[in-house]
């Protein structure tokens, strides 16, 4: 289900995958914490985009069906 390209969380599983993998590289590498908050708050923009965006194609088909 994870590569499934119709899945609507993509982009958000994506984000939190890129996070998660960069700060274990980085924790085992010795950076400072800042690269790791920034990692972090890119996932957290993607996933609202991403929320605003399953939101709005669900609201988008149900006005269709109307």
């Amino acid at each position: 289900m994870l590569f499934n390209k119709e899945h609507p969380w993509r982009f958000t599983i994506g984000g939190w995958g890129g996070f998660v993998l960069a700060t274990i590289l980085l924790l085992i590498f010795g950076s400072d914490i800042y690269p790791i908050l920034g990692f972090l708050t890119g996932a957290i923009l993607v996933t609202i985009g991403n929320v605003i965006y399953v939101l709005y194609t669900k609201w988008k088909s149900k006005e269709g069906e109307k």
